[in-house]
């Protein structure tokens, strides 16, 4: 039997969605006993679901500058499909993203350009004639603006 000196860990160990049900219902009933609290791997749990959601902003904005780099530098006939996936990816990004979240990626952003722009260039999607800027980047308001769109390539 588990009490609040020694927590339930084996069933966390053995069935964790077993285990996320009974945290779940010894929360909310506040009871010991057998429903006793496993403190430190729900410390564990809710620190790594923070981590999680900081992860899926991460990668719907490498998502987003990828398909903004392809507008500004491939352009061509795939325009509106890039375009119909950059705004699927705001959407999630602004559901998802939060002041905390923000204030934790946001300096990440020109880094998530800056190695997205290799990795395109490393699978030959980058124009050769077309080089990318040296500069090459786009503010964190530019990645998460609904509207903002690169000029696309061959538009001069």
């Amino acid at each position: 039997m588990a009490d609040d000196l020694h927590p339930p860990a084996s069933l966390y160990d053995r069935d964790f969605v077993a285990w996320t049900v009974a945290q779940a219902r010894a929360l909310r009933t506040r009871r010991g006993g057998e429903n006793a609290l496993d403190y430190d791997h729900l410390a564990e749990e809710i620190e790594d679901l923070g981590k999680s959601e900081i992860r899926a902003c991460l990668s719907l904005i490498d998502r987003i500058v990828e398909h903004l780099l392809k507008i500004e530098y491939i352009g061509g006939q795939d325009l509106p499909h890039w375009k119909g996936e950059i705004r699927a990816f705001r959407r999630s990004l602004a559901r998802t993203l939060t002041p905390s979240i923000t204030r934790q990626i946001q300096p990440q952003a020109a880094e998530v350009v800056k190695e997205a722009a290799v990795e395109l260039a490393e699978r030959g999607l980058l124009d050769t004639a077309t080089p990318p800027r040296v500069d090459i980047g786009y503010s964190w308001d530019q990645i998460t603006d609904p509207e903002w769109y690169p000029a696309p390539a061959g538009s001069d």
